[in-house]
């Protein structure tokens, strides 16, 4: 008896250690397999993230034009929306600016009804906005990018500061709101914060809230090299990149930071959308006109825009001369030819003083060194300087050197 119950606890003990060590070596190969699975899992994204092409750089190599919606926002409005149009064919850009007072009609989820821009995609999302504008337009934009006014002021700072040329001072003080403003004119290197100010300035208008967001990417395009290099660090990309809502992959961004090397302010035309003012209930708005109509008409204008080689207009009311300082006659009349081929006010073409000019030079006479820079970038001149002279009724003054060939310098 007593050698039966000794082999039966025996057999139980056995059983009971064999199950403890079936289970034991169960859990084991489980880890095992549930860790190379994250493994596989790991590897696929990495292989995917590094390897794979970018989307958006699939469509630059193809040349085909590349459209985006972006939405500029400050706090729980947009300040304004612009509709970006890109040609890798020619590195052109042009934005048409939608100001935030211009009012739709919106088909919320909810319930459609009437709103302004600078609401829409607060309480709609992207996907309202981007429908709503693309109704308005009969363009499709497959792209987005929502940015905040801190997400600039960020990479300005990351960037320690960009070179900025303000045409005029701006002074502007709102106690009520805490807004103080005060940049003076001429070239400045401005901090984030500052930068953050010029954008939020409304006192001027549409006008001038368009201009000064040219002038913010003009400093922008200058620094092309610096962002690049700052996005190949992957922690300060992520810094940036942090709040920003995009459906461009981190590929796709490094990719566009690279093309932003071929552009210049020469190279990027501004529209702002014109509508008709309306007040309803004491609040004023903007409605585009014949229910979008000049949109429409203006991206065709924009398309043909993009696709010409020549420079972006100016406007009818710049007045240039140019004057042929080089040892290579004819330089002078051949670039008057060409500006005006492409719409440019030359009143004045000649000889300079003398002919030894060793470098190409733009002078701003009226004191506006931001449109001399312009007119610079369209000949590749990078040397630009301020020399008021009134009396000789232009507004620029460009004397070719010897780095003059044909149409650019050297």
């Amino acid at each position: 008896m007593e050698t039966m119950r000794i082999m039966k606890i025996n057999v139980a003990d056995l059983k009971m250690q064999s199950r403890k060590q079936k289970k034991w070596n169960f859990d084991w190969v489980s880890a095992l397999l549930i860790l190379l699975a994250i493994g596989i899992i790991i590897g696929s994204i990495y292989f995917i993230f590094y390897f794979r092409e970018s989307k958006v750089e699939e469509v630059l190599a193809s040349g085909s034009p590349l459209s985006a919606i972006i939405v500029e926002n400050s706090g729980e409005k947009s300040e304004v929306v612009f509709l970006s149009f890109y040609n890798p064919k020619t590195a052109k850009q042009a934005f048409i600016v939608v100001p935030q007072k211009t009012r739709l009609k919106v088909d919320y989820e909810d319930r459609p009804m009437y709103d302004t821009v600078q609401n829409i995609y607060t309480r709609g999302g992207i996907s309202v906005l981007k429908k709503t504008i693309e109704k308005l337009t009969g363009t499709n934009f497959p792209y987005y990018v929502v940015v905040d006014l801190n997400d600039i002021e960020r990479l300005v700072d990351l960037l320690e500061g960009v070179e900025v040329i303000v045409p005029e001072s701006i002074s502007y003080r709102d106690a009520e709101h805490g807004v103080f403003i005060q940049i003076p004119g001429g070239s400045n290197i401005l901090d984030g914060a500052k930068i953050k100010e010029l954008l939020a300035y409304k006192e001027g208008g549409l006008k001038a809230q368009v201009e000064n967001h040219r002038i913010f990417i003009d400093a922008l395009l200058d620094r092309a090299n610096d962002i690049d290099v700052l996005f190949q660090h992957s922690r300060i990309a992520s810094i940036f990149i942090r709040d920003v809502k995009t459906n461009f992959s981190k590929k796709d961004l490094a990719v566009l930071i690279r093309e932003m090397k071929k552009i210049n302010s020469s190279r990027m035309t501004f529209y702002k959308m014109y509508g008709k003012d309306v007040t309803i209930k004491g609040e004023q708005f903007i409605t585009p006109v014949e229910n979008g109509k000049w949109l429409r008409e203006r991206i065709e204008t924009v398309k043909k825009f993009l696709n010409d080689e020549g420079p972006a207009p100016i406007g009818d009311e710049i007045k240039m001369e140019i004057l042929n300082g080089s040892e290579n006659p004819g330089q002078a009349q051949s670039l008057r030819n060409y500006f005006l081929e492409y719409g440019f006010n030359v009143v004045h073409y000649g000889n300079a003083l003398r002919n030894d000019y060793e470098h190409t030079i733009v002078i701003d006479r009226i004191g506006r060194p931001s449109l001399a820079k312009r007119i610079a970038d369209i000949i590749n001149c990078r040397e630009v300087y301020t020399r008021i002279d009134k009396t000789l009724l232009v507004d620029v003054t460009i004397i070719i050197g010897n780095d003059f060939e044909g149409k650019y310098v050297r």
